[in-house]
């Protein structure tokens, strides 16, 4: 079933549920079929359950790289910064995101609210069909999956039930879940996140970045690149190329050189040069490759 992603500029994720007064969507996702043939780096408010069907996933959590095999899962808390790849071919997954219920509904958001509270001491857990607890709740991501794909009459209220079992496993065993090093993410580099989201078109230094965080040069290198795992000018990089890559599905005749300064690059020899290393093709011979990904990933306001 199709459902398009929006990332605000923020990197924060507006998931597009299908029916505003239920809030569950899961998406059957085939990594090489979408935009950039990964996730990029973002987070959303809405809890999340993943099932592997084939390949495996790298979840990139703060300094750690969760690998998830084909069988098993992963549940990742609320609000918690993440990034899937894959290195391997037709890598699937369901993708099961269920919004935080409005604090009108006393009973279900205590129930949230408990695992969301524990987001800093447990922001994901690896879920192994080879462990017979974990198992059940890998059973019941995966039954989720297929009864939305088939969406059969009344489905959602299968969904429903699925996932009160869900959230009561959560409750059983989060308490228990102690695998994890204490999660936390530095606001400052969410803020120069945003600030290269906001202004990767015009020319940005290490020293602009440092001042907006009021930090040393060296230390801001350093704090963003132990978050996200790369430095401030990788990142800005990778941000401006990805952008350009949805300039050059566009419909509208963009020339390379339209795309290179909109972009935020120097020059156009560079725009081609460091595109061509990340996805090994020149931007046209990128834009005349033609496929429809599954889901659009848009960073746009």
């Amino acid at each position: 079933m199709y459902q398009e992603i929006i990332v605000e500029d923020t990197r924060e994720e507006l998931i597009q549920f299908p029916n505003k007064q239920w809030k569950h969507v899961i998406l059957h996702t085939n990594l090489e079929q979408t935009l950039f043939g990964y996730i990029p780096i973002h987070w959303h408010h809405a809890l999340q359950f993943m099932y592997v069907i084939n390949g495996e996933i790298d979840v990139s959590i703060g300094d750690k790289v969760i690998k998830i095999n084909k069988e098993d899962g992963l549940f990742i808390n609320s609000n918690i910064v993440h990034e899937i790849r894959s290195e391997c071919a037709e890598t699937e997954y369901y993708c099961w995101n269920i919004e935080i219920p409005e604090t009108t509904y006393d009973l279900e958001f205590n129930y949230v609210a408990q695992i969301m509270n524990k987001a800093n001491q447990v922001p994901y857990i690896y879920l192994s069909h080879i462990d017979d607890q974990q198992n059940k709740l890998i059973k019941t991501i995966h039954s989720a999956g297929k009864i939305y794909e088939n969406a059969y009459p009344y489905f959602e209220l299968d969904i429903t039930v699925k996932y009160y079992e869900a959230l009561k496993w959560l409750l059983l065993n989060v308490d228990n879940i102690c695998e994890h090093k204490p999660y936390y993410f530095d606001r400052r580099i969410k803020q120069l996140m945003a600030y290269m989201q906001n202004n990767y078109h015009k020319k940005i230094s290490l020293q602009t970045l440092s001042e907006q965080i009021h930090m040393s040069q060296s230390e801001t290198i350093k704090c963003f690149k132990y978050y996200v795992n790369q430095t401030p000018m990788q990142y800005l990089t990778n941000l401006r190329l990805e952008r350009s890559v949805r300039m050059l599905y566009s419909k509208q005749s963009y020339t390379i050189t339209d795309i290179a300064m909109a972009c935020g690059f120097s020059t156009t020899s560079y725009f081609i040069k460091v595109f061509k290393e990340k996805y090994d093709l020149t931007p046209k011979q990128f834009q005349k490759k033609q496929f429809t990904p599954y889901h659009v990933y848009k960073y746009d306001k």
